[in-house]
């Protein structure tokens, strides 16, 4: 993509805790390292508007990529900057997908990642703010990736409810659950930098059979899993325990992860469609269909 030969839409999906920000997050530090424009974007629930707080973050963006000089700045930025003095959700989608895909297309290589877009999906802006998105979809040009993340069951809903732009998405990324392998991997990174003395086993204090039994008892998410090893921690340390063993796991962690107190647990996840045939991925390609271990939690 960086040779801007592809232009490409991929989306990132899982459950809560899978590591779908992370992968996103990664993505804007490998092309900040490159120096190719980016635009980054959180959509919360709290966020009053996504078309006016994305169009902020062109802005910022723009500032931070040096786009913007004493004596000047790009053309798209005056469309863009129209769109944060938007007042209502019921926008031209015509005139903000336009203003977007002139700035992405204009400063190409571009990467636009949006995060946790199911936060829309109770919005008064939700139908708008997707048919934005599909437009942008079909007027973006080679050296253009549009990434975003959400919760599988959130992509069943648009290939339902807005069919058209679930077909213009090129790849689907299933973050699938961590193995035992991958779960000791992360804590070893974790527990690293929190070493006070070298030449211990890098899980340590949990051994093989602690980690099986958190990995189990978290399902695989590696949100949860943290959650669980630092409830056994405490709790080892509260019994003055030197090591745990899965029998302090299974004391501690209910077997079901939506047994845990204060961990939420997302919706069942939806059937992942068929990939639409289309551009291949693009660079970096460590996101395919599942985690990679410490990096990708």
């Amino acid at each position: 993509m960086y040779d801007k030969e592809n232009r490409a839409v991929v989306v990132v999906i899982g459950e809560l805790g899978a590591g779908k920000t992370e992968r996103l997050r990664v993505t804007a530090a490998e092309a900040k390292e490159q120096h190719v424009f980016c635009v980054y974007f959180d959509i919360t629930e709290k966020t009053p508007s996504a078309l006016r707080g994305l169009a902020q973050e062109f802005r910022k963006s723009a500032q931070e990529f040096g786009l913007v000089k004493t004596f000047g700045a790009p053309s798209w930025l005056r469309p863009i900057q129209s769109l944060e003095k938007l007042k209502e959700e019921n926008y031209d989608t015509a005139e903000a997908s336009h203003a977007i895909a002139q700035a992405l297309n204009e400063s190409a290589p571009a990467l636009l990642l949006l995060n946790d877009v199911h936060n829309l999906i109770d919005s008064r802006e939700v139908d708008s703010f997707v048919k934005v998105l599909q437009v942008v979809a079909d007027s973006i040009k080679p050296g253009v990736l549009v990434m975003f993340s959400c919760y599988t069951s959130y992509l069943a809903w648009l290939t339902v409810n807005h069919s058209a732009f679930a077909q213009r998405i090129n790849r689907k990324f299933l973050l699938r659950r961590f193995s035992d392998d991958e779960a000791a991997l992360l804590l070893a990174k974790k527990l690293l930098a929190k070493r006070v003395v070298e030449d211990l086993d890098p899980t340590y204090p949990f051994d093989s059979e602690a980690v099986s039994a958190l990995n189990m008892a978290a399902g695989g998410n590696p949100r949860r899993l943290l959650e669980l090893a630092d409830l056994t921690i405490e709790y080892a340390l509260a019994h003055r325990a030197y090591r745990v063993d899965a029998d302090t796991v299974r004391t501690v962690a209910p077997s079901s992860p939506d047994k845990v107190p204060g961990i939420t647990v997302s919706p069942p996840a939806a059937p992942v469609v068929a990939l639409r045939p289309g551009t291949a991925p693009p660079k970096p390609n460590y996101l395919e269909t599942g985690s990679t271990g410490v990096r990708g939690t």
